[in-house]
């Protein structure tokens, strides 16, 4: 039993040690500049049902300055809104720093709250605030 176990360890420790040594693909973007025409939005479908929480994005930003964004967790309705928001964006690099693809993680937290507030440190972090839509449907019940 033990012999059988001796490799599986022994990928586990080359696996770990793997992670640690080579850089992570979420590294931060030097000197670029983001812009972007409209804020990110809290769907108004999330805030009629009430749904709040974090939603992680992966963004892949080119040289060219090309981004797309693919969702690593978070609620679907909130996920997609965050993944629309950073494909909007344009990027461009000073005159005297030289473009450079990276890939930084976005964490976006949704909250709901009495008011409407948008506070963001791109590429990095989003807080998204706005009050909830009130219907006639009953609140989701939480288990």
């Amino acid at each position: 039993m033990i012999s059988r176990m001796a490799p599986r360890c022994l990928s586990l420790l080359f696996l770990v040690f793997a992670l640690v040594a080579v850089p992570s693909g979420a590294q931060k973007c030097k000197g670029m500049e983001v812009k972007y025409e409209n804020d990110i939005q809290y769907p108004n479908s999330a805030r009629a049902s009430r749904t709040q929480g974090e939603v992680t994005v992966q963004i892949h930003i080119a040289a060219d300055g090309t981004v797309t964004a693919d969702i690593v967790s978070g609620p679907p309705v909130l996920a997609e809104s965050a993944k629309r928001f950073v494909e909007s964006w344009s990027v461009s690099w000073p005159k005297d720093a030289p473009p450079t693809a990276c890939a930084p993680v976005l964490r976006v937290s949704y909250k709901l709250k009495d008011h409407f507030n948008v506070k963001t440190k791109l590429p990095t972090h989003i807080l998204v605030e706005a009050p909830p839509i009130e219907t006639n449907e009953p609140a989701p019940s939480i288990h």
